[in-house]
């Protein structure tokens, strides 16, 4: 894996997988990674820089309803992040990624 776990190579190989999502009330639920999707401006920037720009697709155990906002995602892999996610419909939620890469961390 990348060094940076959040970057779209890491993220692509956790799906199928779950991850657990925690509310700052303490609502837990399991969210299954569906799908990785690259966004148009992925890659270098005029800077020079190579930023990521994705969306993590998942779908919701239906536990519980998690409305827009920020959570705390926990997995092996990942470790712990907080996440903005945005409810789509029903069980299904997005996460926006925007992340540099720099030398190094490329897979």
């Amino acid at each position: 894996m990348s060094k940076n776990p959040m970057s779209m190579d890491n993220v692509q190989k956790l799906v199928g997988e779950q991850v657990k999502v925690f509310d700052q009330s303490g609502h837990e639920a399991e969210f299954t990674v569906s799908k990785v999707t690259q966004q148009p401006r992925h890659g270098f920037d005029d800077l020079g820089r190579f930023i990521e720009h994705f969306v993590i697709t998942f779908q919701g155990d239906g536990s519980t309803h998690f409305p827009d906002g920020h959570y705390h995602f926990k997995h092996p892999k990942l470790g712990e992040v907080e996440l903005h996610v945005i409810h789509k419909h029903d069980h299904d939620y997005e996460v926006l990624v925007e992340t540099e890469l720099v030398i190094g961390q490329f897979s």
